[in-house]
């Protein structure tokens, strides 16, 4: 059973702007509903006049400030002038595009992390030893390049982008939405690799609690470039694990000037953070990540796959997931408690899953 070990990754908040697409319609106007539905905008404060598909001027107007969807777009010969417009009406309304700004649709989608080819356990096995190969290099730019749900505008459900939480002051709820998902990341990756999944343990979960509460009281985090050793050893010991170093918590961080964010955002911390664990990416954003040189560390990304050249590799663990903050800096916590500890009577003294 080998420590754990990290490097300071904190990560910077990457800040995404979303758009709540609730159309609003002028009642003048009937809709059109396109089979992949495009959006724009009306500039200004006052209504704005529409044409029909023969540049002739229409009865009706386009509400200021309003979000309709339209379903084309031609050039209409007015006055002998020609102008881009859309169309946003059944009856050829037509709306100048001097007028309008365009807006992206949403996209849902789950987050995935999937491993590219050439990213194996017996390459992970001597990148971990310290010694890559530059194809398994490659793999893993490659795995930071298309794995790619942070640093989109992509959230995972309309929810998670109305949804503001306090990383620092979590419910229940979300603390159990952020393990599962994070959980769920992991297991992606571990399946690509035939590994058995990691397990969702509320006796890891308290664990990972008490771990995030020992760094706040001590002040420590992810900018002190090191584990919080005593606190982990105390936080195990009052969950019935013997253990006298850090063999639990992987950690990765970043930084927040205000105190709420959307779930979406949190999402995609924590969805950064285990990248640049599995990948080895020593960068602090996703800017560097094609330059090989920021790809140097898969010690973490040992841990999480359980291949570490020991007689344990290829077994699972119980897992939890806490947060810790200190100023600005919000540490994450992936605690894991390896299957082979639970069972052992030499270092479960009272630990329950």
């Amino acid at each position: 059973m080998r420590k754990k070990i990290t490097i300071a990754i904190i990560s910077a908040l990457i800040s995404v702007g979303y758009v709540n697409f609730n159309e609003n319609i002028n009642t003048n106007i009937k809709t059109v509903q396109a089979a992949a539905k495009k959006y724009l905008k009306v500039k200004g404060t006052k209504k704005v006049r529409l044409y029909t598909s023969t540049a002739k001027k229409s009865k009706y107007y386009a509400s200021p400030n309003k979000k309709y969807s339209y379903t084309t777009k031609k050039y209409l010969n007015i006055s002998g002038k020609k102008y881009l417009a859309y169309k946003i009406g059944d009856n050829s309304h037509y709306i100048l595009a001097k007028n309008t700004s365009l807006v992206k649709n949403i996209q849902y989608k789950q987050a995935s992390i999937k491993l590219p080819k050439g990213y194996t356990k017996a390459a992970l096995l001597k990148a971990y030893k310290g010694k890559p190969s530059s194809s398994f290099i490659k793999a893993s730019m490659k795995g930071m390049n298309d794995n790619n749900f942070s640093r989109t505008k992509i959230a995972e459900s309309k929810k998670d982008n109305q949804t503001k939480i306090n990383p620092d002051k979590l419910t229940a709820s979300q603390r159990k939405e952020l393990t599962k998902f994070s959980l769920r990341l992991i297991n992606d990756a571990r399946k690509d690799l035939g590994l058995k999944p990691w397990i969702y343990s509320s006796g890891a979960q308290k664990l990972a609690q008490d771990i995030a509460t020992e760094y706040k009281a001590d002040k420590h985090g992810i900018q002190d470039g090191d584990h919080y050793v005593a606190g982990i050893v105390r936080a195990c010991k009052n969950n019935g694990l013997n253990l006298d170093d850090n063999y639990v918590e992987d950690m990765a961080g970043f930084v927040h000037v205000n105190g709420k964010m959307t779930m979406t955002e949190m999402k995609k911390n924590i969805y950064f953070g285990i990248k640049q664990m599995i990948f080895g990416y020593t960068g602090a954003t996703e800017l560097n990540r094609k330059n090989k040189s920021y790809y140097r560390e898969w010690e973490h990304a040992g841990d999480l796959f359980n291949t570490q050249g020991s007689k344990h590799d290829g077994d699972y663990n119980y897992y939890g997931f806490s947060i810790s903050k200190v100023g600005n800096v919000y540490s994450m916590h992936y605690v894991s408690v390896p299957s082979f500890v639970v069972n052992s009577n030499k270092y479960n003294t009272g630990f329950e899953v």
